[in-house]
């Protein structure tokens, strides 16, 4: 069967072929023909061109003579000689006019050989270069192969444009040569191009050394680039060579950036369920946007070198498009969840967020041509960019709107006056915050949120207040709802104090060694508000102990017990048992309520009892030592309940939840 194919084959080449040949037989005979003729008319033209000098020598002969016989002879007989020259110009022009034909015709018969000699090359001309196409282009010395190709199109356009009957055969051919040629020259442009695209270690991209396609190389890949391109021009849509480069490249994007997009995923999927504290600036995702547009800028360089103007930017679309929807994707899935762990309070991703705003931000700034040039692409990351700073924002409204309107029954107040939940949650929020500080002030600075505040410092003096107010709110509940105004007090003496102790550097409540962060972004002013809150609410508590102060004061300076007296009276016997029993139930009293109090401070919870031995435990014990040992009742037991040291003791267990 193959052999009877091919014989087929062979055949109808023979028969084209003689075909050729027989129409050439017959145009060189034509061309014989009128080879003879031109030789005959030149024969004519030479004597006629022979005859016209001599007469032109004969009619300047004959002026001669005719100046000389008017001089000698007259008037009569020169205008008979003129008569008989007019008669003879008459003759000789017709002839003078013809010769100038044949030469013209002569002209235009040896252009139209040179233009059938031209045709007769371009019939063959396919057939001549069909050895070199097939063995391909050489990649060492390319010039041959485009010379060749070049000469082809010459062909081609000539005879398309000179449109003979006899020229569809000779287009035919020449066409499909080329059309072999040019996917000669794709497949070469796909070889080279995909040996130059080598996938980038991660780490020179973010470093910014990024490996660049050879010069030489580059040059080579844009003169095919121009060959084939200007092939569709001539040819058509004969030559993949865009979708070749889109392949190729968009290929090699995918797998430069695989290691980043690998990273970023299996961050973002650990992250789901995680209590793990972020790390700023650990984010996989901040390189992996560092990285895409460094590659696409490196690219759009690339693109504009070896595509088309007309077709670039969307060859340059294209090329990104699977790069970048991978990256969209990846952070869709990030956004989607921190939204998700946002609603539920849970407040960890929110660094992840703001570091990924701050990255990204300055990315796309500094981008923001090449985005503009990626097209639809570039919208993509743009919304990508707008969706994780609305998220942002959105935290730091809801956060400010959570403390403003946080409402709490009084079956929910703490027992013990304990900082309460929301402090200990603002404050180490605001700590945390605190190092994103500059990406806040970015984000905030349109006053994108719901307290209108234009910067971080701005919208931490908005916190801070509806905190104020908010737990204020609360801890007029323990003395409206519980009659506990020392809870009530102390409350808020465990709050400020909290607040306080963000601001200030160093060990103890009294520290004042130097400022945080925080302290730093808020202003001496809120600190010392603060710590002037602090000393209020110490002395507002100590007024707890007014009643044993009063009780033991009366006692120890009392004029009705002059120094030194030993023998009571009755009346005075009775008042030393009053004091005694006031002290010991006033006491008892505070004790029993107090060593429930929290002070989870350690700091403060020494504090208050140093000022609480301060003034009690001396008083006393003067009370004590002056009244102790005096017979004032046979029953001392009943009385004297504590000694100073024991006083002393129980003070010591206040404030200490389980003692």
């Amino acid at each position: 069967m193959l052999y009877m194919e091919i014989s087929q084959f062979n055949e109808a080449q023979s028969d084209r072929r003689r075909e050729l040949e027989r129409k050439l037989d017959e145009d060189i005979e034509e061309l014989e023909r009128l080879k003879d003729s031109l030789a005959r008319t030149n024969v004519l033209s030479e004597k006629m061109v022979r005859e016209s000098r001599e007469n032109k020598r004969w009619w300047t002969a004959v002026g001669r003579v005719v100046i000389h016989l008017r001089y000698a002879v007259g008037d009569g007989m020169l205008s008979s000689f003129d008569q008989r020259l007019g008669r003879l110009e008459t003759s000789i022009l017709p002839i003078h006019r013809s010769t100038q034909k044949l030469t013209k015709l002569y002209e235009n018969i040896d252009k139209s050989l040179g233009q059938l000699q031209t045709v007769i090359n371009y019939f063959d001309l396919a057939t001549q270069e069909e050895p070199l196409v097939t063995r391909g282009p050489d990649e060492s010395d390319l010039d041959p192969y485009l010379k060749s190709v070049q000469r082809m199109k010459d062909a081609l356009a000539y005879l398309k444009e000179t449109n003979y009957k006899a020229s569809a055969r000779g287009i035919t051919h020449l066409k499909d040569i080329l059309s072999r040629a040019i996917k000669q020259l794709d497949a070469l442009f796909r070889k080279w191009l995909t040996e130059a695209s080598t996938p980038i270690d991660p780490g020179l991209i973010d470093r910014g050394d990024l490996p660049t396609i050879p010069s030489k190389t580059l040059q080579d890949l844009s003169r095919l680039a121009t060959e084939l391109s200007s092939s569709v021009a001539d040819l058509g849509p004969i030559t993949t060579y865009i979708q070749t480069y889109e392949q190729v490249r968009s290929a090699y994007l995918v797998k430069s950036l695989h290691p980043l997009t690998v990273a970023a995923r299996e961050q973002d999927q650990k992250g789901v369920g995680s209590k793990a504290v972020y790390v700023k600036g650990s984010s996989a995702f901040v390189p992996y946007s560092r990285c895409l547009l460094r590659l696409l800028k490196a690219e759009r360089d690339v693109n504009h070198k070896l595509i088309p103007k007309s077709s670039a930017s969307t060859s340059f679309s294209n090329t990104i498009a699977p790069a970048v929807d991978t990256f969209i994707e990846i952070g869709e899935a990030m956004l989607t969840r921190v939204k998700r762990g946002l609603q539920k309070k849970e407040f960890g991703d929110v660094y992840l967020l703001i570091d990924v705003v701050e990255g990204m931000g300055g990315s796309v700034k500094e981008y923001d041509g090449l985005i503009a040039y990626a097209g639809a692409k570039g919208n993509d990351i743009n919304e990508l960019t707008s969706s994780f700073k609305a998220a942002t924002v959105s935290f730091f409204k809801d956060f400010y709107e959570d403390i403003k309107n946080d409402t709490v029954k009084q079956s929910a107040l703490s027992a013990d006056g304990t900082v309460h939940e929301l402090t200990s949650t603002t404050l180490n929020t605001l700590k945390r915050l605190v190092h994103y500080h500059t990406a806040i002030d970015q984000i905030l600075s349109d006053g994108s949120n719901a307290t209108g505040a234009t910067s971080f410092t701005m919208l931490t003096h908005d916190i801070l207040t509806a905190l104020t107010t908010n737990l204020e709110t609360k801890a007029r509940l323990y003395t409206s709802k519980m009659q506990k105004p020392t809870l009530s007090a102390l409350f808020l003496l465990n709050n400020w104090h909290y607040v306080w102790k963000m601001f200030v550097k160093g060990e103890g409540s009294g520290a004042t060694g130097g400022r945080t962060k925080l302290a730093e972004v808020v202003g001496e002013a809120e600190v010392k508000r603060f710590e002037a809150e602090v000393k209020r609410l110490r002395e507002v508590y100590q007024e707890s102990w007014k009643t044993c102060l009063e009780i033991l004061s009366v006692t120890t300076e009392s004029s009705a017990f002059p120094e030194g007296t030993k023998n009571l009276s009755k009346a005075q016997r009775e008042l030393v048992k009053d004091k005694f029993k006031g002290f010991n139930t006033e006491f008892d009293e505070i004790h029993k309520a107090q060593k429930n109090y929290a002070v989870p401070d350690p700091d403060l919870r020494a504090q208050l009892l140093r000022d609480i031995k301060g003034t009690i435990v001396p008083l006393y014990a003067k009370f004590y030592g002056r009244w102790a040992h005096v017979d004032f009742t046979k029953n001392p037991q009943k009385y004297i309940k504590y000694d100073p040291e024991t006083v002393e003791g129980l003070v010591d267990k206040f404030f200490n939840v389980g003692s």
